[in-house]
């Protein structure tokens, strides 16, 4: 695999930095929006395949204009149908290759105009029908594209696409193509081609209006879905179900590209002891401030979209887990520490004074918040999820009997 990579670098396919797994998460995303368009234009290829063998059999009736089809005609449609095939099933066999999906995307889309637009010319030009796949395109713009501007751009560049044809047509410098049942003078009509511009730009802009906000919508609702099956509703850190996922991920990430990872399991020192003296709400409030004591702590990127380098979970009822990625061991264990001496230090007054002064006035051993923090490594410690939770699991029980409030690294004494 770490092969194919390297080649696929020189070759300029992807991008020699090697990705977080944020990255390569939203890589996947787009990457399955684009096998998505793909797949849908093979429908549409079929359906335009159907429609012409329709066509072709009216125009063998007597009533038809065939007369007025000529072999240019002909040769046009069936040239343009298998380029068409020919160019999705080259993008249908590369498309997952590319890393950079955005300007895949716009080149792909700037690409379908191009052709739309030869399509138009070669259907009749201001009389031809196949004007509405200006609005397939931008449809297709709104689902691919993550920028509500790119799918306005698309929707602008057809407008422009489509008034240079006419302008190009009406003053012959490119010879109109005349077609079967319909009023070929009208080609050479100034008011018809204004009228026909301008309603073929709205019609368009409407359908680039429509579609960006349906897929904002969808992708917003997305969002939220995702939040709720992956966030801890108390603590809003990552849960457990998704902390297997993510630590997986991290471990398969850090094999591809020889990375190293660090995890780091936390435990609240005396929680049952805490809950047993001021109640569950408290303990409640306790665990939401720890997490916003970790949260200020971690690492993170603020590059739009933001997101964290450092993976924070709600592991279990006291516990928590934290993934950081790229950490070796002695990094990993600095980090504990870090985390560790914050929240000793801060103690209670993270969930709110009324805490800290209760925490100050009760005859609780310490009269602080601490934790005890296990620390294990990829891959001196654990080469697969359950070796490294159980490593790190390990190393913070060694904490606690070593008497809590202190961090431990697995294998260290």
């Amino acid at each position: 695999m770490k092969a194919l990579d390297d080649l696929l670098v020189k070759c300029g396919l992807i991008s020699g930095e090697v990705p977080t797994t944020e990255e390569l998460a939203w890589l996947k995303e787009s990457r399955e929006r684009v096998g998505m368009v793909i797949r849908a234009r093979w429908g549409i290829l079929a359906i335009l395949a159907g429609y012409a063998v329709y066509a072709y059999f009216f125009f063998r009736h007597a009533t038809a204009d065939a007369l007025r089809v000529t072999p240019l005609h002909q040769a046009v449609a069936v040239g343009a149908f298998l380029f068409a095939v020919a160019y999705n099933a080259w993008y249908q066999y590369t498309y997952r290759w590319f890393s950079r999906i955005r300007q895949l995307n716009q080149a792909q889309l700037l690409f379908d105009l191009v052709f739309v637009t030869v399509l138009v010319h070669f259907s009749g030009g201001a009389v031809s029908w196949f004007w509405a796949m200006y609005m397939i395109l931008t449809l297709e713009a709104a689902l691919i594209m993550e920028k509500p501007s790119d799918t306005y751009a698309i929707a602008l560049a057809c407008v422009l696409a489509f008034g240079g044809l006419l302008t190009f047509e009406y003053y012959a410098l490119i010879p109109p193509v005349p077609m079967p049942f319909e009023n070929n003078a009208l080609q050479n009509n100034f008011s018809y081609e204004m009228i026909k511009w301008a309603w073929v730009s709205i019609v368009n802009l409407c359908v680039a209006f429509v579609g960006v906000h349906m897929m904002d919508t969808v992708r917003r609702r997305e969002a939220e879905l995702r939040e709720l099956v992956t966030k801890d509703a108390l603590t809003s850190f990552y849960n457990r179900r998704y902390f297997f996922h993510r630590l997986n991920s991290e471990i398969q990430r850090a094999k591809r590209y020889e990375r190293t990872l660090s995890l780091l399991i936390l435990d609240v020192d005396d929680f049952k002891r805490f809950n047993d003296t001021y109640g569950h709400l408290e303990g409640d409030a306790l665990l939401k401030g720890l997490a916003d004591v970790i949260r200020g702590i971690i690492r993170r990127s603020d590059a739009k979209p933001s997101y964290e380098v450092d993976i924070a979970c709600r592991y279990g009822g006291e516990e928590f887990a934290v993934i950081l990625p790229e950490a070796a061991q002695v990094q990993g264990g600095e980090a504990a520490e870090r985390l560790r001496a914050s929240i000793e230090a801060r103690g209670a007054s993270i969930v709110a004074e009324r805490i800290r002064r209760r925490i100050e006035t009760t005859p609780l051993e310490g009269k602080t918040v601490t934790v005890s923090i296990g620390v294990a490594s990829y891959p001196e410690h654990g080469e697969d999820v359950d070796s490294m939770i159980r490593a790190a699991d390990e190393a913070m029980y060694k904490a606690k009997r070593a008497g809590k409030n202190r961090v431990a690294i697995s294998g260290n004494e």
